[in-house]
């Protein structure tokens, strides 16, 4: 018989299995927030670093605020070895450790290793995912789906570019994704039907990136006033430098935000514009929805408890209103608004609910709000996907049977969850449909294994992963409120992250309070000590009940 094949070489093998259905899983904008990237890749953290040095020397950041993200960085890069030869991640470490400030030595030398490893990342990436002694499949499949978002390509282009590839190696995976990284980035040229402008004659003419219809190519003006629903005015026109249409479209629906936003100073003489749903892209000949990406921070808890419209007017202003429906108004941009609002909104209602007067500038001051909802978030992570396995178990597979006919007794999702937990803590396996859509699952499964065997040491990880996203968000804050500034991909990439994470903990917040009365702090302080204790097999909590058992 020849050799085995490296298991990044073999797509049957559970390595290959495991990336590809971890990187369908990041690349779909409608996966559940336990399954969704939950950190940046490694060249915009280092870009953030290298940017933060504008901001130390305006002293909108703290010099304690960048020694928390170097240390961050310097130990989770230092175990990302398709970052460079080790000569070269020496000189990364070194350079995290060196001053920062903006006419620095170092930071001039972290400029010039950024651009020197950014170019083959992903093809260094899949010789080692080849190799008899690959990376680990979690990180390597994060690394790899973050890489491509954070360079530029949309969610909706990776899951059409992914489709057809289940089937893949893990190194052929890698390898296709190292030839997307080096394509280049292409000119879109994007038109918008326009049907209704404020004041339209005393407008600048030409209008900037505006053609009125009589001006407009009767061939084109005819495509366009098909997808307007009231006769035609004319034509925003943009030309985009981009990695896809998708992209390019979600740039221009926020340039006709912004638009938006300035008639809304106009006062009682304002009047409203109005665009096409769709966009058309001229070079590829096809209308693409105009539409800021929904960033999945869903609250389910309002909805499940019956609260979601349960607003009292007869309460908005008095002293009695709980601190939680103001946290829920100040974080409603964090789905659809402009970034700005978003990130700061979102911020603002962590840190409203999540710090106290003790949390004073002298300790860690109100980033003490990103470690608590970072517990919060990790604490509720195991029962969302215990209980999401427990919909997709096989009723007809080996085992399955029992399990099924126990699942389908049980009161409540905590319980099916228990259930699962069970089942895998005795046989580490999980009787599960079969259908390459479900691929996620199995990883699922791998995760919750390793979980079970060590709780503490896996939560703690988990927590340490979404508290550096949390940090990232009170960083962007700082630079939009303190810096008036909100020109930065960071600040867009962070929110794309950090959005499912922010719903998922206040989802907990709410639930504690609407349903238990339990305060937020009261709640931040049992998910600290579930993570403390969770290894403990007498005292500790079980891993259904880390935030209670309801």
């Amino acid at each position: 018989m020849g050799d085995a094949l490296a298991p990044g070489l073999d797509p049957s093998s559970p390595y290959s299995r495991h990336i590809v259905a971890r990187f369908s899983d990041f690349v779909n904008p409608a996966a559940p927030w336990p399954r969704r990237l939950w950190d940046i890749g490694t060249f915009l953290a280092l870009e953030e670093i290298y940017e933060a040095g504008i901001w130390l020397d305006r002293h909108v950041l703290s010099a304690t605020t960048i020694s928390w993200l170097r240390h961050n960085l310097t130990f989770h890069l230092g175990r990302d070895t398709a970052f460079g030869t080790p000569p070269i991640r020496r000189q990364l470490t070194q350079c995290l450790g060196s001053d920062l400030s903006l006419h620095s030595d170092g930071r001039r030398r972290l400029r010039y290793l950024i651009d020197m490893a950014r170019p083959e990342y992903l093809d260094r990436l899949a010789e080692e995912v080849a190799s008899d002694d690959p990376p680990g499949p979690e990180r390597t499949a994060r690394a790899t789906a973050s890489h491509l978002l954070d360079s530029g390509y949309s969610s909706a282009t990776l899951r059409r570019w992914f489709e057809g590839k289940a089937g893949l190696s893990a190194a052929e995976l890698l390898s296709e994704a190292a030839s997307l990284d080096h394509t280049p980035p292409q000119l879109f040229h994007i038109w918008v039907s326009c049907t209704g402008l404020p004041k339209v004659h005393e407008l600048d003419n030409p209008l900037p990136n505006f053609c009125f219809h009589s001006d407009l190519p009767q061939t084109l003006a005819d495509h366009l006033q098909q997808q307007a629903r009231r006769p035609l005015i004319g034509a925003f026109s943009y030309s985009i430098q981009a990695r896809d249409a998708d992209r390019a479209v979600e740039v221009v629906a926020d340039v006709l935000e912004r638009i938006r936003a300035r008639t809304r100073f106009a006062g009682l003489y304002g009047e409203r514009v109005f665009t096409a749903e769709y966009a058309f892209v001229e070079s590829e000949h096809r209308f693409v929805k105009i539409h800021i990406p929904d960033r999945g921070a869903e609250i389910m808890s309002l909805v499940a408890g019956g609260q979601l419209l349960a607003v009292d007017a007869a309460e908005a202003f008095e002293a009695q209103r709980h601190a939680l429906d103001d946290a829920l108004d100040l974080a409603a941009p964090v789905n659809s608004g402009s970034v700005a609002p978003a990130i700061t909104g979102a911020w603002a209602a962590l840190e409203a609910l999540l710090t106290d007067a003790q949390d004073t500038d002298q300790t860690e001051g109100k980033v003490a709000a990103a470690t608590r909802a970072a517990r919060l978030a990790a604490c509720s992570w195991p029962r969302a996907e215990l209980t999401a396995l427990s919909y997709n178990v096989d009723s007809k597979g080996p085992g399955g049977t029992a399990l099924a006919r126990s699942l389908s007794t049980a009161p409540t999702n905590r319980d099916r969850a228990e259930l699962v937990a069970i089942y895998l803590q005795q046989s580490h396996g999980l009787p599960l449909k079969r259908s390459w859509r479900l691929q996620g699952d199995v990883a699922a499964v791998s995760r919750m294994n390793k979980l079970i065997a060590n709780p503490s040491q896996q939560l703690t990880e988990v927590s340490g992963y979404i508290e550096a996203s949390f940090r990232r968000m009170y960083r962007c804050r700082n630079v939009i409120i303190h810096g008036g500034s909100t020109r930065s991909d960071v600040l867009e990439r962070t929110l794309r992250v950090v959005a499912p994470l922010v719903g998922a903990t206040l989802d907990r917040l709410a639930h504690a309070y609407l349903a238990l009365s339990i305060e937020p702090l009261k709640l931040a302080t049992r998910a600290d000590m579930a993570i403390q204790l969770a290894s403990d097999p007498v005292m500790g909590f079980k891993l259904v009940d880390l935030l209670g058992n309801q």
